[in-house]
């Protein structure tokens, strides 16, 4: 938290609204800073770059949530909300040196790179702020595309850049991560602070070609605002099969 608030604008510059989350209806939001990822609803903490995702899913199911879902981490809003209305869940971790498809803890361990589910395994797949963390991450879209059924979506945020296309920021070579200038890192829940190396820097301009290289028949890069003081709007990835 104390990180967090490092990022926060002077507290005089922070805003309340009253709006609408979509995970818990009608609330307060606070903006630490006019940015999607500061803006915070109360009754749910969840921030509005995460909550962004929801809005897409349900557009998308058209409420119809008889339907199966996975969601490339094991918590957060966009899991919760997906829990409350889906008819089957399933979440996932990727812990390095363990067999993937075995539980870790209680948690499936996947590497989106080499999803070890079923083809057609699911009509949604959900993913906040994981493939910039993925070292080949045209694999990984083509992995998600190959578990979900036709007519299903992939939907996830990623940090975006204005720039003419993704960045490649890092590497594996001989078991180990190589980057390209100043090493990146974020954050983890597991592995604690600046522990997940950056990989990509993805460019809002060629994202959509990106994932539908892989085989998506349509692919949309959303603008979602949620809050009245959140500044930009979320960008958020949707590509239905």
């Amino acid at each position: 938290m104390a990180r967090y608030l490092s990022w926060a604008a002077p507290i005089h510059k922070w805003r309340v609204s009253r709006d609408t989350c979509p995970l818990c209806g009608k609330s307060y939001f606070v903006s630490l800073n006019a940015d999607p990822f500061m803006t915070r609803c109360l009754r749910c903490k969840c921030n509005v770059t995460n909550l962004s995702l929801i809005p897409i899913v349900v557009e998308h199911c058209k409420r119809d949530y008889k339907k199966s879902a996975y969601e490339l981490s094991s918590y957060g809003c966009t899991l919760e909300f997906l829990r409350r209305n889906f008819e089957r869940v399933q979440s996932s971790e990727y812990y390095p040196g363990k067999g993937l498809g075995t539980l870790v803890e209680g948690i499936d361990n996947q590497d989106v790179q080499k999803l070890t589910y079923s083809d057609s395994s699911f009509d949604i797949i959900t993913s906040n702020q994981v493939f910039e963390h993925v070292p080949d991450d045209i694999r990984g879209f083509s992995e998600c595309f190959r578990v979900l059924r036709t007519g299903g979506a992939l939907v996830f945020t990623v940090p975006w850049y204005d720039t003419k296309e993704t960045t490649r920021k890092a590497s594996i070579v001989n078991g180990e991560v190589v980057f390209d200038g100043e090493p990146e890192y974020h954050d983890s829940r597991i592995d604690g602070a600046n522990s997940s190396p950056v990989f990509h820097h993805h460019s809002k301009n060629d994202i959509c070609d990106r994932v539908k290289s892989v085989g998506f028949s349509k692919v949309f890069l959303r603008e979602v605002r949620i809050s009245k003081y959140q500044g930009s709007s979320q960008l958020v990835l949707y590509a239905i099969k």
